[in-house]
């Protein structure tokens, strides 16, 4: 579908309104069938009170189908703003709009958000008369220039004019009605039921997988209006600005706010008053230049209807550009008074919110610097335990003297202890974030001795090539980790019960593991007797799944009443010699219990 929305976009668009149409129609034709089954079920229930029940299935679905198709697309959020209040920017918006001859917006509300954004919502339901709602973030504002801002604005316009925001909502509606449906019919299942489910189960997924790249070729299509209406050098800088700045609130900005929960108990900041353009001071050239290039290695994904930006900008034939606003030259200017008014109001919601988990995290870490000093006092003398030692380290990078401190311990640890697997883990999963090549063989060799380790480890490398632009070798880890958490949720599976029939084995414990497992066993009160076996396992047979069935010594005139307290000291106070399932096999299962003492030195106690 790809491949045609590139060489024929128009056969491809009307492709992907024939396959929506098909959609409502065949949602149309499911409520015309029941209704039709509800009438003709009510005819025969007036002759007969044995068609009731036909009366209460159909209509008791098409309920069900009924609540599902009612979509209701609810107004946006944010701060209105008027013309009297910021003239600058609807002048501005006047302009582009007059220009491009399209509809206006209803509303301008202002965000939060670092982002921007247009919204049709229908006031009629499927019937339309949508009104047009124009969202512009105050961060995204204080970060662009307003020449730059003109062309977000432009192309935000280019959607609306194109009507890309209606067909949006309308492919929107679909996907959410195919889904309410879908979670209606499952958490009620209903006669008939399942074979809509089943068509559910195809299409969706089918019209998914055929509407996005038409998400994508409207941004392109956008983006195109916006170069016409203003230019391709300051689009390109818009959206490499954009990229630039939001690494650096998400890297540096926001975590430097939050981090102050570790010395105020109460958050008294005003994060949104005191965003601007970031001072060279705070954003080097080097870590500029580090967010662009990790910007322009990142690929378009499923994950976003937005192209990625390398793609975008080839698309423009225009180069990445980091061109940040001088100050007082940032385009939240446009917003006049308002701007410092907004950000107040921002400021106090975002205190209101975080005011509970800012205050719980502020305990938290006057908590684990009190451990981190104890630890350290303990180290004084000499090494600390494995476990200690890697806690140790942990603390030290998040709560005391920083990441340095965090690697030398783990290197330390490795060089110590050179056969721990988990010491060789844990130093290259630190290289790794940090994003030093050192952490790859390290963390291979790791992967390679603790089987465990496969799946943590082989997302670190994955996202670690993925950030220096090696897609192959990113997609190599990400098919290692999924197919080894496919095999453990298999053998996770495979390990929660068991069966009559399943195939039965010895133990195979040495004489010591079993003496010291029956002495264990011996102090369980009201065990009348213990079987051990192991079952057979088609996933991981290298890690042995123990099974250990039980009988209790009954009470007088209390049959099983004793076995949940056998059950239970089992659990709690028996340390088993690997994976074990508990049975007991007193009264019930004692089908099982005949497989079970079949198998040779089955019986331990």
């Amino acid at each position: 579908m790809a491949r045609l929305a590139h060489s024929s976009p128009r056969a491809y668009r009307w492709r992907v309104y024939a396959l929506a149409g098909l959609g409502f129609a065949s949602l149309l034709l499911l409520v015309l069938t029941l209704l039709a089954l509800l009438a003709f079920s009510v005819a025969i229930a007036l002759r007969t009170l044995a068609a009731l029940k036909l009366v209460m299935v159909s209509g008791a679905l098409l309920l069900v189908v009924l609540r599902a198709l009612w979509v209701r697309l609810q107004p946006p959020h944010g701060e209105p703003i008027s013309a009297a209040e910021a003239p600058q920017l609807f002048a501005l918006l006047d302009r582009l709009r007059a220009r491009l001859d399209t509809s206006r917006f209803h509303r301008v509300l202002i965000t939060p958000d670092f982002n921007a954004g247009v919204t049709q919502v229908p006031r009629l339901g499927v019937f339309g008369w949508h009104r047009n709602y124009l969202l512009l973030g105050l961060p995204l504002m204080r970060c662009v220039s307003t020449e730059q801002l003109e062309a977000v604005l432009a192309h935000e316009l280019g959607h609306l004019a194109r009507g890309h925001a209606r067909v949006g909502n309308w492919i929107y509606r679909l996907r959410l009605t195919w889904y309410r449906l879908d979670q209606a019919l499952a958490k009620k299942p209903q006669w008939g039921s399942g074979a809509i489910r089943v068509l559910l189960h195809w299409y969706a997924p089918y019209f998914n997988a055929c509407s996005f790249p038409l998400a994508r070729r409207n941004e392109f299509e956008a983006d195109a209006a916006s170069a016409q209406l203003t230019s391709r050098q300051a689009v390109a800088q818009a959206l490499t600005n954009i990229s630039v700045m939001a690494s650096y609130l998400q890297e540096r900005y926001w975590p430097g706010i939050h981090a102050e929960a570790r010395d105020t108990a109460q958050p008294a900041f005003a994060p949104f008053t005191g965003l601007t353009v970031p001072a060279a001071t705070e954003v080097n050239v080097a870590d500029t230049q580090r967010w662009l290039a990790a910007a322009l290695a990142r690929p378009t994904t499923y994950d976003d209807t937005h192209p990625c930006l390398k793609e975008r900008l080839q698309a423009l034939d225009a180069e990445a550009q980091v061109a940040l606003p001088a100050a007082g030259t940032a385009a939240d200017r446009l917003l006049g008074e308002r701007s410092a008014t907004l950000a107040n109001t921002f400021d106090v919601r975002w205190r209101e919110q975080v005011h509970t988990s800012w205050k719980q995290f502020y305990e938290k870490v006057q908590q684990r610097r009190a451990r981190l000093a104890e630890l350290r006092g303990r180290a004084t003398p000499g090494p600390l335990a494995t476990m200690e030692w890697i806690e140790l380290a942990d603390l030290e990078e998040d709560f005391g003297d920083g990441p340095a401190r965090a690697l030398a311990l783990r290197q330390e640890l490795v060089t110590r202890e050179p056969d721990s697997t988990l010491a060789l883990f844990v130093l290259a999963r630190q290289l790794l974030r940090q994003d030093d090549p050192a952490g790859v063989a390290l963390m291979e060799d790791a992967i390679r001795k603790q089987p465990d380790a496969i799946v943590a480890g082989s997302e670190l490398l994955r996202d670690y090539w993925s950030r220096r632009g090696q897609p192959d070798a990113a997609r190599h880890w990400h098919d290692c980790a999924v197919e080894r958490a496919g095999l453990l949720e298999n053998a996770k599976r495979e390990r929660s019960h068991v069966k009559r029939g399943d195939d039965w084995l010895p133990h195979g414990l040495d004489e010591a593991a079993l003496h010291d497992l029956i002495a264990r066993l011996r102090q369980v009160q009201g065990l009348r007797a213990a079987y051990l076996v192991r079952k057979r396992v088609t996933y991981l047979p290298e890690v042995p799944l123990y099974v250990l069935a039980f009988s209790a010594t009954p009470l007088r005139f209390m049959g099983d009443a004793q076995t949940p307290a056998v059950m239970q000291q089992l659990r709690t106070q028996v340390e088993f010699p690997g994976e074990t399932l508990i049975i007991n096999i007193g009264s019930a299962n004692q089908r099982l219990g005949r497989e079970f003492r079949a198998v040779a030195g089955a019986r331990i106690l």
